[in-house]
């Protein structure tokens, strides 16, 4: 816990020289006699940490603080206070920061944490004051900074003094409601709303310079729009004038460019002729040519015409017919290859089938032989070898007769029967050892394949697990959450404005109409009702009020007003029959009386000359001389003043008093009959001043009203901005319930991918400890395997050359007991050899019947591949057979085209004579046509030469209006397709255009002179107006947003103050109950603006009735004040408190309540209390005891613990 562990005092007060004070955490009592110092270590306290000013430290200045012998015959003097805190309790982070120790640094900082003030003081009476953290100067702001996070404040109670309860108990109402204030931060919130409050104030002269602008240019724009028009008219006609003599430019361009056009068309037209011409020239001529070779041909054809053509062609037409017939034998071959690859393909699925039952049968057949006939044979290959066993017995029972043979024999047969009995298991465990080999290595390759599809399962499910991150999604939501939760504060925030300004528009509504029925009630007493009545009616010849047809100057507005009363509201008319009629109308509408002055009746009385009056003191003059008005007004003001004198004081008057009336510049009257009226002028005024219908509504109404229509602007963009507020809230609590689901639905699929990632893990695992146990199974069977495989052959080749020793041996003996025996033996060895070779031969077949089914399965196999390669082959086929039938069908075109031709040229040979004759008739004529187009040629080309050279001519014309069209930047109008409304020739536009520009330039002159600049004036100042106008729009909306804001300030400060002042209240009930064992309460003077009123200490002691802090005794006043106190502690704790003697007003029994609220509070904070009550000393945890040492300086005796 934060804690002052030490106090250091050098020549502060009356410790004259360096005293250290060492506090401990808890309750300690600060004891001593009186005068002896010891509530200057609370000043101490208040001098080191800058918590309060000199007189908050009972001096008047701060060099008075210094010990008085220090301070004698020295040039300067020098006192300083040391304060050092224990900082266990903080956080790392804060402790580094109170020791400044930077971020990079790596060292621990201290737990202690030392302020210290030194106070220079010269001999001259100036002074210096410094403060240090720990060691390193600093400035009162920065130190006051780093209390406030200590949570130690200037203006809280962490030091009460002993006028600090008597303050309490002698401050009013309101001074004791701003100790709330200062505890709520309602400053903070002032200090805001006055800076918004400045900007406003800004905006509001940035908006009336506006306004301002905006009348002047509104005004220039009306001035310019006369001009501007005019301009207008001036600019159009004269562009109309120009835009008609660019025009006539361009169609006498034109016109004579149309000239040129058709006659370069014309000689165009003759060059196309000309050409046309030679062209039939040359065709007649190439055609004259073509024909006399024609001629020649039919000629020569004539006379040369034979077989040999018609041979030729006869010649094609069989070879024609033999590629053809070719063609179809290959297609033919072609369709017979597609049948055989067809039938191939039958005959192949025909085997698949086949291939298909035979696996079928021969599956069956192992399943039959596995089951029932290897079972038979191992059963009967056992029964063969106990019968051998048998006869092996026997036939030793009979082998004792003899001795050598026998023995040799038997060890033959032995060792042969137990080579055999070794040499069979081997054999079954090899066959077998083969077929486990095969499984293992299957189910090696099953397992590997299964290991990687679950490898690929996990990292497709680890993907999708990486991809789910419902952390990222809470942090959306956090995010989300916390703008929906700031969103719906601030829109809480801005309800509660706008109900609080609701409410404040209704009551200032109320006020308003309060005000108005008092000002209507006013004017009808006063008659002003009437008049206004009168003058809104708009009567012919009503002039108006006395008030509003004259003028004064200021300095006489006063005595004037008051001297006319109540004739300033009288109502001048032309004529009485003005009058009549106006009374009338009063009578019809019930609007009460109003006096009225004819002009044309009213009579002033006479007014004597002011010669004797002169040079009277003070006099200033006769009060009708003193108002400006139209002459035909004058006999109304006389009537009004009379002979009414204006003196300037009333001491000036009295002398002249009852000899006529007067008044003074002050308002004071003083009638001729010697009555004198005057006195203060509040609220006695009349409401009618000169130049004015009336006064027009007050401060406080025009106050009232531009409160309620500024409150309606904020309340309207109050209610804007909660419409928003509301959207995005909705916007947002969607939003937020959406990403919530799908969090869910995310934590979901990643819990289920988690549990699938284990269940693969596990899997995995599995695959992992089978695919061992089988590697290492199949590892050892393989070796055992291979072993079997070199032992076995040796063991044959061994068992065979025992077999022919023990043959040998046998066909030596002659004993046919033993022979038979032998025979015997050797017939049931061979039975068993067949019944093992029977088995073995079972098992061969098995092993047979499947390396059959493999290589069915590889035939199927290679079934299919023929049938694909089959089919690939009939669609090669198939496509070489349409390529032969296009070619065949080309090639029967061929052979009928040549056909023909052959009987064409059979026919022929009748037609050739007949053509001839033709020929050489189309040939005279050709060139008699030839002869005409010559004589033609010959008159165009003269033609052409005349034209040419006028069309050079106007081309040079054309070239000089070409460059004046240019120089004029009329060129591109000239050459686009643009062109005059008007359905004339050309000419006639012409003609029509040049009459029209002579006429448009006599009204030109008539125009004139015109202001051209009004033009873009007008156009620059509407830009400006508009500008402005936004500009003015823009600070309307940025005056209500600061308004609004200020309202905003204004609805925290309220809610802060609220805050505050309840739980203060509600610590300020439980504490009095405690301390008084009453009961007592917080009263607000104004519930509704608790910043209107003050505030109250309602106590109810024990015993008595509920009574105000006032009306209570001494020590029920103190007790309640530090209750007050006490429950402003607990609504702000800090790390230590000091009490300065606060028990001297109570008796025992309540210092003894107030001891035991202590050592309760000092549970959760250090409480140092200076005291000299017993009750107080023994509650405490440890005690220090100050004394007045001789030389008058203070001392530390002890300290009791």
């Amino acid at each position: 816990m934060v804690h002052i562990k030490r106090v250091e005092l050098s020549h502060f007060k009356s410790f004259g020289g360096t005293t250290q004070v060492p506090l401990l955490p808890g309750f300690t009592v600060v004891s001593g006699p009186n005068g002896s110092g010891k509530s200057n270590i609370l000043d101490a306290l208040l001098f080191a940490l800058g918590l309060a000013s000199s007189k908050g430290m009972r001096a008047e200045r701060l060099p008075d603080l210094v010990n008085h012998k220090q301070a004698q015959g020295r040039n300067t003097a020098e006192v300083s206070v040391s304060v050092t805190f224990d900082l266990e309790g903080l956080e790392a982070g804060a402790i580094a920061e109170f020791a400044r120790i930077p971020e990079e640094q790596d060292a621990l900082p201290a737990l202690e944490w030392t302020v210290t003030r030194r106070l220079r003081v010269t001999k001259g009476g100036s002074y210096s004051s410094t403060f240090y953290i720990n060691g390193e100067t600093c400035t009162a702001t920065e130190l006051h900074q780093f209390l406030n996070r200590l949570r130690i404040y200037p203006e809280g109670y962490n030091v009460v003094l002993q006028g600090d309860v008597t303050r309490i108990i002698t401050m009013n109402a309101r001074e004791r409601r701003e100790i709330i204030d200062e505890l709520a931060g309602v400053a903070e919130f002032d200090r805001q709303i006055g800076k918004v409050r400045e900007t406003l104030g800004e905006v509001k002269e940035r908006e009336e310079r506006c306004h301002i602008i905006e009348e002047e240019l509104t005004r220039s724009l009306e001035k310019l729009a006369a001009d501007r028009t005019k301009a207008e008219k001036y600019q159009k006609l004269k562009e109309k004038i120009q835009e008609k003599q660019r025009w006539e430019a361009v169609l006498l361009w034109r016109s004579l460019r149309e000239k040129t056009s058709v006659l370069q068309a014309q000689i165009e037209a003759g060059a196309m002729e000309e050409l046309q011409l030679t062209a039939q020239l040359t065709a007649l001529e190439a055609e004259i040519g073509a024909k006399s070779t024609e001629l020649d041909r039919l000629n020569a054809q004539v006379k040369a015409l034979g077989e040999e053509e018609q041979l030729s062609v006869a010649s094609s037409l069989a070879t024609q017919k033999a590629k053809y017939a070719q063609l179809q034998q290959q297609k033919g071959e072609l369709a017979a290859a597609r049948e055989e690859t067809q039938t191939a393909i039958a005959r192949a699925k025909t085997e698949i089938e086949q291939y298909e039952a035979e696996r079928e049968a021969l599956s069956a057949e192992s399943r039959h032989l596995r089951a029932e006939t290897l079972t038979q044979l191992q059963s009967e290959r056992d029964r063969a070898q106990t019968t051998l066993e048998t006869a092996r017995e026997r036939a030793t029972a009979i082998a004792a007769a003899s001795q050598a043979w026998v023995a040799e024999q038997t060890a033959l047969s032995k060792q042969v029967n137990e080579l055999q009995q070794q040499l069979n298991p081997q054999r079954t465990e090899q066959a077998q050892l083969a077929e486990r080999d095969r499984q293992l290595a299957q189910k090696i390759l099953d397992l590997q394949q299964q290991r990687r599809g679950s490898e690929i399962s996990l990292a497709t499910q680890q993907e999708t697990t990486a991809q789910l991150n419902p952390q990222a999604s809470q942090q959306h939501i956090w995010e989300i959450a916390e703008r929906l939760a700031a969103l719906e504060s601030e829109c809480a925030l801005e309800q509660e404005t706008q109900k609080r300004l609701q409410n404040e528009q209704r009551e200032k509504q109320r006020q308003l109409d309060k005000l108005e029925a008092t000002a209507q009630a006013q004017q009808e007493s006063l008659g002003t009702y009437a008049s206004q009545a009168i003058l809104q009616a708009n009567l012919p010849g009503v002039c108006g009020l006395v008030a509003q047809l004259g003028r004064v100057e200021p300095s006489f507005q006063l005595a004037l007003e008051t001297s006319a009363g109540a004739r300033l509201g009288n109502i001048v008319v032309e004529d009485d029959g003005v009058a009549a009629a106006a009374i009338e109308l009063l009578k019809q509408r019930r609007a009460g009386r109003a006096t009225f002055l004819p002009l044309n009746k009213i009579r002033a009385p006479q007014i004597p000359p002011a010669t004797s009056l002169r040079y009277a003191r003070g006099f200033v003059d006769y009060a009708v001389n003193l108002v400006s008005c139209e002459p035909r007004y004058r006999e109304v003001f006389a009537y009004v003043f009379g002979a009414t004198v204006v003196f300037e004081t009333l001491n000036d008057a009295r002398s002249h008093l009852g000899q006529l009336r007067m008044v003074t510049l002050e308002g004071d009257i003083l009638e001729s009959s010697g009555a004198m009226t005057g006195g203060s002028q509040q609220g006695a005024r009349s409401t009618l001043h000169f130049g004015k219908a009336d006064s027009g509504e007050s401060r406080e109404v025009q106050a009232l009203r531009d409160r309620i229509a500024e409150i309606d602007v904020i309340v309207k963009r109050c209610e804007q901005n909660i419409r928003e507020k509301t959207g995005a809230i909705a916007e947002l609590s969607s939003a937020l319930t959406e990403l919530r689901q799908q969090q869910r639905e995310q934590q979901l699929r990643l819990e289920q991918g988690e549990k699938e990632r284990d269940r693969l893990v596990r899997e995995q695992a599995n695959l992992d400890a089978q695919l061992g146990q089988n590697q290492q199974e199949l590892e050892k069977l393989q070796a055992r395997l291979q072993l079997l495989t070199m032992e076995i052959p040796q063991q044959e080749v061994r068992l065979a050359q025992l077999q022919e020793q023990l043959t040998q041996l046998e066909a030596s003996q002659t004993h046919s007991e033993w022979l038979s025996m032998q025979q015997e033996i050797k017939r049931q060895e061979g039975e068993l050899q067949e019944k093992e070779a029977a088995l073995r031969e079972a098992e061969a077949r098995l092993q047979g019947l499947e390396n059959q089914q493999v290589r069915l399965g590889e035939k199927v196999q290679e079934s299919r591949d023929r049938i694909e390669r089959e089919q690939a082959r009939e669609v090669q086929i198939d496509g070489q057979i349409r390529e032969t039938g296009e070619r065949l069908g080309g090639l029967e075109a061929q052979i009928q085209a040549t056909e023909s031709q052959l009987a064409e040229l059979t026919a022929k040979m009748g037609e050739v004579k007949a053509e001839r004759d033709r020929a050489e008739t189309s040939l005279q004529n050709i060139k008699s046509d030839r002869q005409h187009r010559s004589w033609q040629l010959e008159k165009l080309q003269q033609t052409q030469q005349e034209r040419q050279e006028t069309l050079t001519q106007q081309q040079e014309q054309l070239n000089i209006q070409r460059e004046e069209l240019i120089a004029a930047e009329r060129w591109e109008l000239a050459t686009s397709d643009e062109t005059p409304e008007s359905p004339l020739p050309l000419s006639e536009q012409l003609e029509q255009l040049q009459q029209e520009i002579r006429s448009g330039q006599k009204r030109l002159e008539a125009m004139e002179p015109v202001n051209m600049l009004a033009l873009q004036e007008y156009e620059r100042t509407q830009e400006r107006l508009q500008e402005l106008t936004e500009k003015v729009t823009t600070l309307e909306g940025e005056r209500t947003e600061l308004l609004l804001r200020i309202e905003t300030f204004t609805t925290l400060r309220l809610r802060a103050f609220k805050e505050a002042f309840d739980a203060v209240n509600e610590n300020f009930q439980q504490i009095f109950a405690t301390l008084s064992e009453g009961d007592g309460y917080l009263e607000l003077e104004n519930a509704e603006d608790p910043f209107v009123g003050g505030l109250n200490l309602v106590a109810h002691p024990k015993g008595k009735p509920v009574q105000r802090l006032s009306s209570m005794s001494g020590g029920e006043k103190s007790l309640t004040a530090l209750s007050f106190i006490f429950s402003l502690q607990r609504y702000r704790p800090s790390p230590f408190y000091a009490f300065d003697e606060v028990d001297m007003f109570l008796d025992g029994a309540n210092v003894e309540r107030l001891s035991s609220m202590i050592k309760q509070q000092a549970k959760d904070a250090q409480f140092i209390v200076v005291s000299l009550r017993r009750p107080m000393i023994e509650a405490s945890q440890r005690t220090i005891g100050v004394t007045q040492a001789r030389g008058a300086h203070t001392q530390v005796l002890g300290i009791k613990l």
